[in-house]
């Protein structure tokens, strides 16, 4: 098999010398690889199979649990610090539980790229983040459509809105308890123009609700992290 572009999304100790790995490919979407005698050899292979590294790499098999045959990497891998590496781990582990496996996503993998080139380069993870969620919800289907709502009508910027999964963007009014989101910062959402406060945290609201629906309601373990980390940081600055 040709060697395809792909990045590491998660990896565990599988049997005695090996690694099962979670890896996003250019060409074949997400799969599972078992990485024999990676642990034991992880000297020699240099770590290459560590999390924000563009790698090359083909594997053999059939089924949903292949065999990596060959790694290769011919740049260095993404630099990602304190905030930005929970960041990072946060849309690993989207990608993980959103995508279906051998299932090619190449809008997602522009979107995954481009959200670590802004992670590395950017102090600002919200609005990577946000623009990343948004595109990842378009490509898979799941998006919402952010210039109408549920009865087609034009989204307003002086309105507000609420959000059910089964109807869509629901007109309100600003005191409504199921109020997440204005007209405004919808429109700004939809032109991935995300530099207003505001905006930002109804954003963030929004997608939110949308991805626990799309997750069942499952926890991620990366937010479950960073909540962690949040509370101990309060506890060691207090």
């Amino acid at each position: 098999m040709e060697f395809t572009q792909a990045f590491v999304l998660h990896q565990r100790p599988y049997r005695e010398t090996s690694l099962l790995v979670d890896v996003f490919t250019a060409d074949h979407g997400r799969l599972s690889l078992v990485a024999r005698g990676m642990r034991q050899n992880k000297r020699r292979h240099n770590n290459s199979l560590q999390l924000f590294q563009p790698l090359w790499l083909n594997w053999f098999g059939r089924g949903d649990l292949l065999t990596l045959s060959k790694i290769e990497t011919t740049s260095a891998p993404y630099w990602l610090q304190g905030h930005a590496t929970l960041c990072g781990l946060y849309i690993n582990e989207l990608l993980v539980r959103l995508l279906t496996q051998q299932q090619a996503e190449p809008l997602v993998f522009d979107a995954y790229q481009k959200a670590l080139e802004g992670l590395q380069h950017t102090g600002q993870t919200e609005p990577v983040l946000r623009l990343f969620e948004k595109r990842l919800l378009e490509a898979l289907g799941y998006g919402v459509d952010l210039g109408a709502d549920s009865q087609g009508d034009p989204v307003e910027a002086h309105q507000h809105y609420s959000y059910q999964p089964d109807l869509g963007l629901l007109p309100c009014l600003p005191n409504d308890s199921k109020r997440i989101i204005s007209g405004e910062s919808l429109l700004r959402l939809q032109q991935e123009n995300l530099d207003d406060p505001m905006s930002l945290t109804e954003t963030k609201q929004l997608m939110r609700l949308i991805i626990n629906y799309y997750l069942d309601g499952k926890p991620l373990k990366s937010r479950q992290l960073f909540a962690e980390m949040q509370r101990y940081a309060g506890i060691k600055n207090s």
